[in-house]
């Protein structure tokens, strides 16, 4: 892949294009005299690009660069066609009005219902591995531990009954990644998720318990989300609350499969897990790098750079946890770096994950339970066909042979 200017970010991803999208970045960043550059959005036209992780952190923080003026705008530079029909949400606010909503949620969404979950989160987990083990010994583990595992958390968190249903499995994975499709296909996915979820509304209206959507609910009658913004931001954890936490988990998985010293650190060593894990999400980037664009409010000089009012920007994230300033050798997965910067796994700022304490908790709890359930844990079909998507990457699957404890 060759830089050029403006440089034409790709829609699509995989494995092996990460790779190359790195090597990219770190010769953008050689022959760049700043760390911001053109960018060519793979929809609506051209923008700006952070290089660096100084600035990306700069842009996913600054005001002056807005999600929500994209709402307003017929047409912009924007990362996936279907963002223009993207339902309201808070996540696409800013400011007061965007933390305000954030508040009600996280409010719900606490560290103590996150601790609560655990021993559920366990017995999930424990099956999981249960059912990978009954399919035989090598087998493949990326369905019963890397993407059941999230969805079932997040079934018991918003106190619904697991949907196995293959209709919304499928329509769930197609429209996180809908960056991938057209419109017509993102819109047809998006109708069946609001049908399930419509369906676990109502039933949560009539029957409330001490879950996270009758609380949603509980604070709508009380006027604190309108029925929209409840309907939007309940779609939302349905449809993306456990997609991004599978492939996270499955990329972490199938590193480990190839790396059988770190593999037998990590079992041996408690100590290290912490920084370990870190490093990890630091390594693997989910995301092709941008999120989401922002447009400017107003003009802004980033260095000897000016950013117009009305011009779209992204903090990217890929190029972020690459820069060799903040992380030496950053192609290399080093659980012994010392004092590292934060990575951005997660995002920064207003608008960072704010499902990320959850996802902590079940990738630590799996990781946990793998390390000490298996001795060995080795990939025994290498494959590149990653899925090829325009938000996430993750593998398709992951045949592991395992050798018990």
């Amino acid at each position: 892949m060759t830089a050029t200017c403006p440089f034409h970010l790709p829609a699509s991803q995989n494995t092996v294009h990460a790779e190359e999208l790195k090597a990219t970045y770190a010769q953008m960043r050689e022959s760049s005299p700043t760390d911001v550059v053109r960018v060519d959005f793979p929809f609506g036209g051209e923008g700006w690009m952070s290089l660096g992780y100084e600035r990306a952190r700069a842009i996913l923080g600054d005001p002056r660069f807005s999600i929500e003026k994209m709402s307003e705008l017929d047409d912009y530079p924007r990362i996936r066609e279907i963002e223009k029909g993207a339902p309201p949400s808070f996540l696409q606010y800013d400011g007061r009005k965007h933390t305000t909503k954030r508040r009600i949620l996280m409010k719900n969404l606490t560290a103590k219902r996150v601790h609560a979950l655990k021993p559920l989160t366990q017995e999930i987990i424990d099956a999981a591995f249960d059912e990978f083990e009954a399919a035989g010994n090598p087998a493949e583990i990326t369905h019963a531990v890397g993407r059941m595992v999230p969805l079932k958390v997040l079934s018991a968190l918003m106190g619904a009954p697991v949907i196995e249903d293959p209709a919304f499995l499928d329509a769930s994975y197609l429209l996180v990644d809908s960056r991938a499709m057209s419109p017509e296909e993102a819109m047809s996915s998006a109708l069946v998720l609001f049908g399930f979820f419509n369906e676990m509304y109502e039933e949560k209206r009539a029957n409330p318990g001490d879950d996270l959507l009758s609380a949603l609910i509980h604070d709508t009658e009380a006027g604190e989300w309108t029925e929209e913004e409840l309907r939007a931001v309940g779609f939302t954890l349905l449809a993306a609350g456990h997609d991004a936490t599978a492939t996270m988990l499955n990329g972490i998985m199938e590193w480990l499969s190839y790396e059988p010293e770190l593999f037998e650190r990590l079992r041996t060593d408690e100590e290290v897990f912490p920084r370990a894990l870190e490093e990890m999400f630091r390594c693997i980037t989910v995301g092709i790098g941008i999120p989401r664009g922002r447009i400017a409010l107003e003009d802004v000089w980033l260095d000897d750079v000016l950013i117009k009012e009305g011009d779209a920007i992204g903090g990217n994230l890929l190029a972020a946890h690459g820069d060799p300033e903040v992380y030496p050798n950053p192609d290399e997965l080093d659980i012994d770096r010392e004092s590292p910067r934060p990575h951005l796994a997660f995002g920064f700022g207003q608008h960072a994950c704010a499902g990320a304490s959850l996802a902590r908790m079940e990738i630590t709890a799996v990781l946990k339970t793998l390390l000490a359930r298996y001795r060995t844990f080795t990939n025994v079909t290498p494959r590149q066909d990653w899925r090829s998507r325009r938000l996430l990457k993750g593998p398709t699957e992951l045949t592991v042979a395992w050798t018990r404890a």
